[in-house]
């Protein structure tokens, strides 16, 4: 999630250090309508990475984007083969002391099992809940990929909307009925129509750009609201968010384009710049070890309710720098 460019967009940092906590509030909760209205941003922020993702592996020469797609997916391959091994040894240690190995090792003998994780994004087995996110992202680079070499670009931007309607028909279905929310959150739903909708961004970015500061900033707001306002309010039991969650995202980046020189937070601009994306991957992980020790350890439900949410973005801030440190300096 680390903009590969020569200026830094320090607006856009900011908006990815938000995104990044927003996801960790996705999978460790406030209770109520609060909760529910930062975990719909958390959704927003996910929506936001992969805007980003298509938005800078753009390039309006074929040759120049394929490299640059296969460079991205090569390294992310690599980050998403690291994040699996490790979560399935903090899974194999936490199912053999919970006494729960036998039962566990013996998911693995079936076949479904493997498609899930590698169509689907599943990796709930090893407790990767949030892990869909790098396959989708892989196949989506394969997908754009494609779409460079064979010159059919126009052909995907014609087909573009139908992919958005079934980002949004998906997720709605998903969370209106209680659905496998995998069957949204994958490829095909889930990534590759947003990261073709920043690449069609990237190509038509003067047209974009050239909206007013104060009407792409009261369209942020407009969009937020309602976001917040469906996700707690469903007529008719239809969860009818997904389409304010997209627009949030969209204007998000269409404001951080406009104005790159923007600083609203240092230190969340400079967290977003270089750890978004090792919060990503291991808030899930810290939030699961340490809400593992407070129940073991009987913690009133407060504690873990108001928190542990805290606690989990303190935390994993904290080990993304780490791990960000020693990449430094091994390189």
């Amino acid at each position: 999630m680390k903009m590969n460019n020569s200026k830094r967009n320090y607006l856009l940092d900011f908006f990815k250090g938000i995104a990044a906590f927003g996801v960790v509030l996705v999978h460790f909760q406030f209770p109520g309508i609060p909760g529910s209205m930062l975990c719909s941003a958390g959704v927003a922020g996910v929506i936001l990475f992969y805007l980003i993702s298509g938005y800078f592996a753009y390039s309006d020469d074929d040759k120049k984007a394929c490299g640059t797609l296969m460079k991205r997916f090569k390294r992310n391959l690599g980050i998403t083969a690291a994040a699996v091994l490790i979560y399935f040894v903090f899974s194999l240690i936490r199912e053999s002391v919970m006494g729960n190995f036998n039962e566990w090792i013996a998911k693995f003998a079936d076949p479904v099992l493997y498609l899930r994780m590698f169509v689907l994004g599943d990796f709930e087995v090893i407790h990767g809940d949030p892990l869909w996110f790098m396959p989708a992202l892989l196949y989506a680079y394969l997908i754009l990929y494609l779409i460079h070499k064979s010159a059919l670009k126009k052909a995907a931007y014609i087909a573009l909307p139908l992919l958005l309607l079934l980002r949004i028909g998906m997720e709605t279905y998903t969370n209106s009925f209680g659905a496998d929310w995998h069957l949204s959150g994958n490829f095909l739903a889930g990534a590759l129509p947003v990261m073709l909708l920043g690449h069609f961004i990237a190509e038509h970015k003067e047209k974009f750009t050239s909206i007013s500061v104060p009407v792409t900033a009261v369209c942020c707001v407009i969009s937020t609201l309602l976001m917040f306002v469906f996700v707690n309010v469903k007529p008719s039991g239809l969860d009818i968010s997904q389409p304010f969650k997209i627009l949030c995202a969209f204007f998000v980046f269409i404001l951080a384009l406009k104005l790159p020189e923007k600083k609203l937070c240092a230190p969340i601009g400079f967290i977003g710049d270089r750890y978004s994306l090792h919060i990503y991957l291991w808030h899930f992980l810290i939030g699961t070890a340490i809400k593992d020790v407070l129940i073991a350890n009987n913690a009133p439900e407060y504690i873990i309710n108001y928190l542990l949410p805290i606690v989990v973005i303190i935390v994993s801030t904290a080990v993304s720098a780490l791990v960000y440190r020693a990449k430094i300096k091994s390189n």
